[in-house]
């Protein structure tokens, strides 16, 4: 499963990495994966210890195809199993630990940073990177709990386990899913001009482990793109509260039920109108849906998402346009 990680990998960044391992970072060459015919048969064991101590602790980045200098030697076939390395890792890396992963990304980085470092054709340096986990503890391969200590990756003693079981005491509870619904709506009867209205669907899931007894989430919406009509479907379930500050509508819904570990549910149905009092400033990329998930007494998981990135926002501004020539 991907993650919104940052993927600006180069050759030229890892050049920049320097010669040290940290508690966020490992360094292994290529040999640790591949010994130049097949793949290791210590792999999946000894990157399992890597995943388990990244999972159960600040999180952080293994690099393959990089020696103990920080230097990306000639890299991993990209072709070591069909379908592609990148893709074969993302398959295999979930099942290295218990619980699964269920957050991580593979980034594949090929090519040559001006002559100073560079991969051999059909091979590249592989970065994984591991964010601290709501499932913690993982446990490794070898039934053992790893953490990231000194650089390195070490047992886990009794005192740190229940420590990680004390860190993830709250609910952890996000944005599963947030797109259009139906069709837009496009509108030529307005005396005020031609308009489109979109709906959008958001859905929550519970990611961690603890029931999160009580649910809100709130949608904040660009003020200029909720007219009377917009705010009025919204409100038509009776399960909305509405409240505005400048320049922006927010449209809070309170679930009743508890949210179960590992179960989605539908949260909130929302409208925004586009037209030409507002097209400009959606046609610049600032309008954007941004949310916050509350659940308990955990801290707030806030995210923001533009309106253009939608295609179909992209085909009403093109209609919008058409109706002006």
């Amino acid at each position: 499963m991907r993650n919104p990680f940052d993927d600006g990998w180069t050759l030229e960044r890892l050049g920049e990495l320097g010669p040290h391992e940290f508690d966020f970072q490992e360094f292994k060459s290529t040999p640790f994966l591949w010994d130049g015919k097949e793949i290791c048969s210590s792999f999946h064991h000894d990157l399992s210890k890597q995943l388990s101590a990244f999972a159960n602790g600040a999180g952080g980045r293994i690099f393959l195809g990089v020696d103990d200098r920080g230097v990306p030697d000639e890299g991993v076939p990209t072709e070591l199993k069909p379908g592609g390395t990148r893709s074969w890792l993302e398959d295999v890396i979930p099942r290295l630990v218990s619980p699964s992963l269920a957050r991580f990304n593979v980034h594949e980085v090929i090519g040559r940073d001006g002559g100073r470092f560079r991969t051999l054709p059909g091979r590249a340096v592989y970065v994984v990177e591991v964010p601290s986990s709501e499932e913690a503890p993982h446990q490794a391969l070898d039934n053992r709990y790893y953490l990231r200590i000194a650089g390195k990756s070490r047992p886990m003693g009794h005192v740190h386990v229940q420590d990680i079981l004390r860190r993830t005491r709250h609910p952890h509870v996000e944005v599963s899913r947030l797109g259009p619904y139906g069709v837009a709506e496009r509108i030529l009867t307005d005396p005020r001009g031609p308009k489109v209205y979109i709906a959008f669907r958001l859905f929550v899931a519970n990611r961690g482990r603890t029931m999160a007894h009580h649910v809100g989430t709130e949608i904040l919406l660009p003020r200029p793109l909720v007219g009377r009509e917009v705010r009025q479907r919204m409100l038509e379930s009776g399960e909305i509260q509405y409240t505005q500050t400048p320049g922006t509508i927010v449209m809070f819904r309170y679930h009743p039920t508890p949210l179960f570990p590992g179960q989605e549910i539908f949260s909130q149905l929302v409208w925004v109108g586009i037209h030409r009092s507002n097209i400009d400033v959606v046609r610049s990329g600032e309008a954007a849906l941004s949310w916050k998930v509350f659940a308990d007494d955990a801290a707030a998981r806030m995210g923001r998402q533009s309106l253009r990135r939608y295609q179909v926002v992209e085909r009403a501004l093109n209609w919008l346009q058409r109706q002006k020539e």
